[in-house]
């Protein structure tokens, strides 16, 4: 293989490779010490396109036009190339480990009612007193593992899964795991204090990761994966649909907080990765 380029941003290389793809241009992308990565070409007489290409890229990576073209060749929530996604076993290979067991967590639980009755589900509740939490952490985040009907649980592991598949692959499996845990317990919690313990669902995360994505892509767009503004939208119009008709029913309140606590932390996280960037 020939090289054809050295960049020392692994988000910018990848992004690169997926534009070389989607012109059917072969690469490999190799790491090397150092935190510098190098793309090599497959075919050699593709060498003066490829070098073409990537020039205009590296010189402006943030142009609509990169954009626009990712886009239509992408999945459309989450700007993902269809090539790398379904790549080597299909949809659920394509999603990390914490994406994966999350979801597989989620509808093992859903099910265990059928089985072994409701002791699943009252043990991950949040307790009636805040106080038992000092004997019992895990229900602080366990409720966002709770369904009550099968809409409920489809809608929020949809969710889950891109979002969750979108961070997995661009940072990291941490990233998502710590995120995770930071806004269920925020979001469980301020839940409590407005309706009291019985509630359950993914889909305070879900805001969270919506507003972690949202953020991050505002404030560090040299990461290039940026949210689709129509699908951030379309959430949010959710969220004041669900505040107006369906306040009785509807953990609002997670939903809100979760947001914003994503988006917080989008706003410090990409904000320190820009500054890491820039002193690259």
């Amino acid at each position: 293989m020939l090289e054809l380029v050295r960049i020392n941003n692994a988000a910018m290389a990848k992004r690169l490779a997926d534009l070389l793809a989607r012109r059917g241009i072969e690469t490999r992308l190799d790491q090397e010490q150092g935190g510098q990565y190098r793309l090599f070409l497959a075919d050699p007489a593709r060498h003066d396109e490829a070098r073409e290409l990537a020039r205009e890229f590296l010189a402006e990576p943030n142009a609509g036009k990169w954009q626009e073209d990712a886009w239509r060749a992408s999945e459309p929530v989450t700007g993902l190339p269809r090539e790398k996604v379904f790549l080597g076993g299909g949809w659920f290979a394509s999603l990390g480990p914490v994406t994966r067991t999350g979801l597989i967590a989620c509808v093992l639980i859903f099910l265990s009612p059928y089985v072994i009755g409701p002791v699943v589900y009252q043990a991950l509740m949040f307790p009636d007193q805040p106080q038992t939490l000092m004997a019992q952490p895990w229900r602080l985040l366990t409720p966002m593992l709770l369904h009550f009907s099968v809409l409920h649980i489809i809608f929020n592991l949809l969710w889950w899964c891109d979002l969750g598949r979108l961070i997995e692959r661009f940072q990291s499996s941490f990233q998502l795991l710590w995120l995770t845990l930071v806004v269920a317990a925020v979001s469980n919690y301020a839940q409590y204090l407005d309706t009291g313990p019985r509630f359950g669902g993914l889909s305070g995360v879900v805001y969270g990761l919506l507003g972690y994505l949202w953020l991050y892509g505002k404030v560090n767009p040299a990461a290039g994966y940026q949210l689709r503004r129509e699908i951030v939208l379309l959430m949010l119009v959710w969220l004041v649909i669900c505040y107006v008709g369906l306040s009785g029913i509807v953990a609002n309140t997670a939903h809100l907080t979760g947001l914003l606590s994503g988006a917080v932390i989008g706003v410090l996280v990409g904000l320190y990765r820009r500054m890491g960037y820039h002193r690259g």
